[in-house]
């Protein structure tokens, strides 16, 4: 019976230290799966870091290469810090929100331009720790510097841009076309090395020619040199704004057999055409001073028709329904489109704005009314592409800026810049040059 006792008491102390060999281990298995935890969570936030930094990078070189072009085209020292400082928040990075610093030194206070005509844009922000708060009591500050020259050699306000950054040919020149410019200049943001893409027999002849990728064809002069390998341009109506509006003015408004009517703008400053403006037959339109939106549809003129809209006037083409394409605009050969910006207000210097809400590629925007359409002020596309053959701008006064997706020239064109007092914005951001 003793043995047998004994025999038992062993049982009973081996299933014990069984329990607390299990009791162990769950206790190894517990802590490593913390450690596992912890390793992915660090893998996981440093690669956020990474994309934070791109991020970052990508905000201070446009932000100090916009500030060096201010500096170069003749800006006070005073303006360069809202200058960078509003490109920053254009990327996410406020100076004062979020725990962002902005800070802007002209010169630089470190690096090789400390003496020279440039702007150095630091930004950083700290980082939370989460799961990585296994390993660490906080997170990062992540930090990026850029230097940019003010090259005052290189600077020269664009007449004509396209923005589209995508490696793509973003602007081509087909057949015999001639395009001249020689008051202003062009730019091309596509990285590819047909982003300018010349066809046939055509000819451009720019004050200067920026690239951020390269030419394919030839036919490109330009007076104070072609530069391939730059920053993007960033978009100078970055912020412009369709104002609020609701119900409709017109309803597929259409005009033919030689009519004539004028339309005005009541005490909100707004008309509003939805579903259309077609002119035709001759017809004859006459817009007064204000913003008239054309909501969904198209903006038609064709068959020798006008639409004259002289004294202050923006058209903007847009949506209300998010499930319907935006307006697009279609003018014809032979037609008479007389349209002129307003010189204040917000949305000064804008004749013809798409929503930037719009972006179908493959939207079909043709402005092909050759001589005798004459637009002071901003063709603005920033989504979709427009194909374009026009002449001067209305009296003489030589201002206008086609800004847009993608372009396609297919008739001739002459661009100017005078544009004193016109509201349209600056475009001369290419004297930023950046060297660190």
């Amino acid at each position: 019976m003793r043995g047998l006792s004994r025999c038992k008491a062993a049982r009973t102390l081996i299933a014990g230290l069984a329990r607390e060999r299990g009791g162990a281990v769950a206790v190894i298995i517990a802590l490593s799966l913390a450690g596992i935890i912890g390793f992915a969570g660090l893998g996981t936030e440093v690669a956020s870091w990474y994309t934070v930094k791109r991020h970052m990078q990508g905000a201070a070189d446009s932000a100090a290469a916009t500030a060096a072009a201010a500096l170069a085209a003749g800006e006070p020292d005073t303006a360069l810090d809202g200058e960078a400082k509003s490109v920053a928040a254009l990327y996410g990075f406020a100076d004062g929100s979020n725990s962002v610093t902005v800070t802007v030194n002209s010169p630089p206070e470190s690096g090789d331009y400390q003496s020279s005509p440039a702007v150095e844009v630091i930004i950083s922000q700290p980082q939370t720790a989460r799961l990585t708060a296994l390993y660490m009591r906080t997170g990062p500050t992540i930090t990026a510097r850029a230097v940019a020259l003010a090259d005052t050699s290189k600077t020269g306000e664009a007449c004509v841009v396209a923005l589209d950054p995508i490696n793509e040919p973003a602007m081509v020149v087909s057949g015999s076309t001639p395009l001249n410019f020689p008051g202003c200049s062009l730019y091309v943001n596509s990285p590819s090395p047909s982003a300018l893409t010349m066809n046939g027999g055509a000819t451009i002849h720019a004050n200067i020619a920026y690239l951020v990728g390269g030419i394919s064809g030839s036919g490109v002069t330009a007076n104070n040199g072609i530069y391939t390998g730059v920053n993007p341009l960033i978009d100078p109506y970055l912020n412009a704004a369709v104002p609020a509006y609701s119900g409709c003015d017109s309803n597929g408004y259409k005009m033919n057999a030689g009519t004539t009517d004028t339309k005005t703008v009541g005490a909100s400053g707004v008309y509003v055409f939805c579903n259309g403006l077609t002119l035709t037959g001759g017809s004859t339109l006459n817009l007064g001073p204000g913003t008239f939106i054309i909501d969904r549809g198209q903006l038609s003129i064709s068959g020798n028709s006008s639409l004259i809209a002289t004294s202050g006037t923006t058209i903007i083409l847009t949506t209300s329904d998010p499930t319907k394409a935006c307006a697009t605009a279609s003018i014809s050969g032979g037609t008479n489109f007389q349209l002129a910006a307003p010189s204040s207000g917000p949305l000064a210097g804008l004749a013809l704005f798409q929503d930037r809400a719009c972006t179908d590629t493959t939207a079909s925007n043709s402005l092909t009314g050759g001589s005798t359409q004459n637009i002071v002020g901003a063709i603005y596309f920033p989504g979709e592409p427009v194909n374009y053959a026009g002449g001067s701008p209305v009296g003489g006064a030589q201002c206008t800026q086609l800004i847009a997706w993608t372009i396609d020239f297919t008739g001739s064109a002459n661009f100017n810049n005078d544009c004193t007092g016109t509201g349209v914005r600056s475009t001369s951001l290419t004297g930023g040059r950046l060297v660190e």
